[in-house]
């Protein structure tokens, strides 16, 4: 009867296991990107704020385990704080990595020129969650309508 119980228990921790390993992205990548590009703000980031829309399109490069190449990315997305001082959205969009087109999905928080970003990419060579850290640079004033960016990302 013992042996008959620690055999359950056995089985259940495996099928746990199984279950968690299942969970896991098939293919999830791990590494690095570095992408600059610049886009457009509408209807402009002002010091009183307000509602706006962005677009975005950079390229760099991409270092995973499973991809190592050219990587571009052109997303749309909101700012629901919209101030020249601070902003904060979520965007969607498209990268290619090589020849293969991935969407991606973030959100992201500026204060300044400082912006933090977060989301998922793929599936593609490049595929998983990503945070990453950019510089925000304005192109035009005195409304902000236009602005350059460099971002780092880690993929996880």
């Amino acid at each position: 009867m013992k042996g008959s119980v620690k055999v359950r228990m056995g089985l259940v921790v495996a099928g746990i296991g199984a279950v968690a390993v299942a969970a896991l992205p098939a293919s999830a990548s791990t590494g690095a990107a570095t992408i600059a590009g610049g886009g457009t703000i509408s209807p402009g980031l002002t010091v009183g704020g307000g509602a706006q829309t962005f677009s975005f399109n950079g390229s760099g490069t991409a270092a995973t385990d499973s991809y190592q190449g050219s990587f571009s990315c052109t997303v749309n997305g909101n700012d629901s704080i919209g101030t020249i001082a601070q902003g904060a959205g979520s965007f969607t969009g498209n990268c290619v990595a090589g020849t293969t087109t991935e969407p991606v999905t973030g959100s992201y928080t500026r204060v300044g020129g400082a912006v933090s970003l977060s989301g998922s990419i793929g599936p593609g060579p490049v595929s998983g969650t990503f945070t990453g850290a950019c510089t925000f640079e304005a192109t035009s004033a005195p409304t902000v309508t236009s602005y350059d960016v460099q971002c780092h990302v880690a993929v996880h």
